[in-house]
């Protein structure tokens, strides 16, 4: 079977980084593994895109996008759009569930 394709948006590796520097104020290796489970993650979406549940959002811009929580941390949600004919994953945003995932995709506008 042909490898699939894992885009991640640019922006994506400060969502991590914030959250990996957040956790390591009081836990360095629980932040290690934190930013391990959801970069793991972002592989396995790309092979299996169809995994995470739509998201059902009222803005129109975020229609098609999928999400899926990091099965070992759940507060942590992967947003990401699913490539054409199944081709792969383009992860958009990794937030803490406490987080409005509609305001933060309304200020940074990723797709």
């Amino acid at each position: 079977m042909p490898e699939k394709e894992l885009q991640v948006h640019p922006e994506v590796r400060g969502d991590v980084i914030e959250i990996s520097s957040h956790i390591e104020m009081d836990n360095p290796l629980a932040a290690e593994a934190v930013e391990w489970a959801i970069t793991q993650m972002f592989e396995l979406l790309a092979q299996e895109p169809g995994m995470g549940t739509e998201y059902h959002p009222l803005r129109r811009s975020l229609q098609g996008i999928r999400m899926i929580t990091v099965p070992e941390y759940p507060n942590y949600l992967i947003y990401y759009r699913p490539l054409p004919e199944n081709a792969g994953a383009r992860i958009l945003y990794v937030l803490h569930g406490a987080r409005d995932a509609e305001a933060f995709a309304k200020e940074h506008g990723r797709q």
